[in-house]
């Protein structure tokens, strides 16, 4: 994918995690059910070309069709018309605060877009990038103790798997590529990239996010191999308190 000029963003300091309990809290208990409500954050953060959009629209459409409720999916795009829905950090911080919820709700937040070796998705609107630290201070204000999926797809987003802080005992990541490969499906005859098409082909309601992470990835290595591309090796992270979770 094209790399594009950026600024980066802000981040603020984060702290580093104390070691937890031997006995689990009731909250971390909780993230290993599967949860009676999910809260969804879709973000399509560059509108360079329509792939994006056209699969932030696709996986909503999938999600309400497993139940989610239209009030508890968020949707944030570079080219969105309304000023409270582009995918800028103003934008992106409110609708986190969005995904808090109690015990029982899941968090799932899903950003698709272009990438930046060593530094992460890129944000149009705000000519920036999404750093691995920010999102990992976003969803510890949002969703500490709950479970949840971030799933990042883009050229080089595996850096977000390779970060231990968003890496915690109550979070799945799940990456289009290795921190160190692109990925693709951004040409004009594409409908979506590769990964956002086999996240949603492979994506089905009650199934393991392990078995998902695993359809997905070899779904990817055969579009790959017929086109003769480098492969782009999707990354998986699953914390182990979520590590039997299963979709929706």
């Amino acid at each position: 994918m094209t790399t594009l000029r950026l600024a980066a963003l802000a981040v603020a300091t984060l702290l580093a995690a104390c070691a937890g309990p031997a006995v689990p809290s009731p909250s971390v208990v909780a993230a290993a059910d599967t949860p009676l409500r999910w809260k969804a954050l879709l973000v399509a953060a560059d509108d360079a070309e329509p792939v994006f959009d056209n699969g932030v629209d696709a996986l909503r459409r999938s999600l309400l069709s497993f139940g989610v409720a239209p009030a508890d999916i968020a949707v944030l795009k570079a080219d969105a018309r309304q000023a409270d829905a582009i995918a800028t950090k103003a934008n992106f911080d409110r609708a986190m605060t969005g995904l808090a919820g109690p015990a029982g709700t899941g968090c799932f937040v899903y950003l698709t877009s272009h990438g930046v070796e060593g530094r992460g998705l890129f944000a149009a609107a705000d000519d920036a990038v999404i750093p691995p630290a920010y999102l990992a201070q976003a969803l510890d204000g949002a969703c500490a103790g709950r479970p949840t999926v971030l799933v990042t797809s883009g050229c080089y987003s595996g850096i977000y798997t390779d970060t231990p802080a968003l890496t915690t005992p109550d979070r799945i990541v799940l990456t289009a590529a290795r921190a160190d490969r692109p990925s693709f499906g951004c040409g004009r005859g594409d409908r979506y990239t590769y990964y956002d098409q086999c996240f949603l082909d492979s994506l089905k309601r009650g199934a393991a996010w392990t078995a998902i992470a695993a359809d997905i990835s070899g779904c990817v290595a055969r579009r790959e191999r017929t086109k003769h591309f480098q492969p782009s090796q999707p990354q998986s992270a699953f914390g182990r308190d979520v590590a039997g979770l299963t979709a929706f």
